[in-house]
């Protein structure tokens, strides 16, 4: 048995697992809503209680006896750790060790506190003699001190800390394979934050932060239809990508056409997903052999953005469902929003 929890922004969600027949088997899945009043909704007003509460209510409604769990895996979000796969020289474990600590400290956030990292060794670098490619982990002592306190509050004695773009990749390497001579993408749309994830087999893991998210969609919502978050919520689910279009109610319906083309929170959502996807071809040696986008998290199945990102870019984009691989008998809403969580009881099960 393995069991996971995603501490999200706007909702805390459970997973967990079961092997029978070496197939992974749901046993248990729930979310919860991390705040009781959607229009004073605010990720900067969040606290500790509120994910405390949220994951107590999510073990009564699972009858989840924290007591009896051996284990817990849970992740820490991109915008607390940095992801990277570098470049270095093949050295003894203690020298390697070192190196990796020094070249943590330049990209995690400066908390006062010491680095936190973990680190795993891909294989030798195919351009450059006695050089290692490696994947490094890093946050401070500080941001684990957080998510732990929060776990242990809750009544779960032992975590485990995985890295939400890890977990994402996890889940789609379970679920779809691993393409053997292309790369995939993963774009997870969460409520604070979106992630960006790329990779393949044996090319370069890269994950990057994007500040277009679920909230700053829905806040754009409110401010064209002068609403609050709950009516703007409504309206996205009901309108898609086409609430933000200029010749939308509450806009001039006799408006130039050019004012069409105006750009939107989801065009600029597009551009970076575009500039990033460049970044990546230029340090990956030229090779942009994009084969799949997929889309996750809570904010996935907004309508019309699927067509958007295949259109604009020009790759094969679908939603992402984490269960794709999963032996499950639940009929599961929303069930992309549950990628990071099926990702972290993936990596429980190994």
């Amino acid at each position: 048995m393995s069991i996971s929890i995603d501490i999200g922004t706007s909702e805390v969600k459970l997973v967990e697992l079961n092997t029978v027949n070496d197939d992974a088997v749901v046993s248990k899945v729930h979310s919860k809503s991390t705040w009781s009043d959607l229009n004073s909704f605010d990720p900067e007003k969040l606290e500790k209680s509120n994910w405390v509460a949220c994951i107590n209510d999510i073990c009564i409604d699972t009858k989840t006896n924290t007591k009896k769990i051996k284990s817990l895996t849970t992740a820490i979000s991109g915008k607390n750790l940095s992801v990277k796969e570098i470049t270095t020289l093949e050295m003894n474990e203690d020298e390697l060790y070192q190196s990796l600590e020094f070249e943590a400290k330049k990209h995690i956030p400066l908390d006062g506190t010491e680095a936190v990292m973990d680190y795993s060794i891909i294989g030798k670098n195919n351009n450059e003699i006695d050089k290692i490619d490696v994947l490094l982990v890093a946050t401070t002592k500080n941001i684990i001190k957080q998510f732990d306190s929060i776990v242990r509050d809750s009544g779960f004695k032992n975590s485990i800390f995985d890295a939400e773009p890890i977990a994402m990749a996890n889940c789609l390497t379970h679920n779809y394979g691993i393409q053997e001579d292309g790369i995939d993408v993963i774009l997870d749309i969460g409520t604070s934050t979106s992630t960006l994830v790329v990779f393949g087999k044996s090319q370069t893991f890269f994950t990057r932060e994007i500040e277009t998210s679920g909230f700053t969609i829905i806040k754009d919502i409110m401010k064209k239809y002068d609403t609050d978050y709950s009516d703007a919520k409504d309206i996205l689910e009901r309108d898609g990508v086409k609430s933000l279009d200029s010749n939308s109610i509450g806009s001039d319906s006799n408006a130039f056409s050019l004012e069409s083309a105006e750009k939107t929170i989801f065009s600029n959502l597009v551009d970076e997903i575009r500039k990033s996807l460049r970044y990546y071809v230029k340090s990956n040696n030229g090779n942009s052999n994009f084969k799949r986008l997929f889309i996750s998290g809570g904010f996935a199945e907004i309508n019309g953005l699927k067509d958007l990102i295949a259109d604009e870019l020009r790759i094969e984009t679908e939603i992402l469902n984490p269960f794709n691989k999963i032996v499950s008998d639940v009929k599961i809403e929303n069930p992309s929003k549950f990628t990071v969580a099926v990702g972290l009881a993936l990596r429980g099960m190994m």
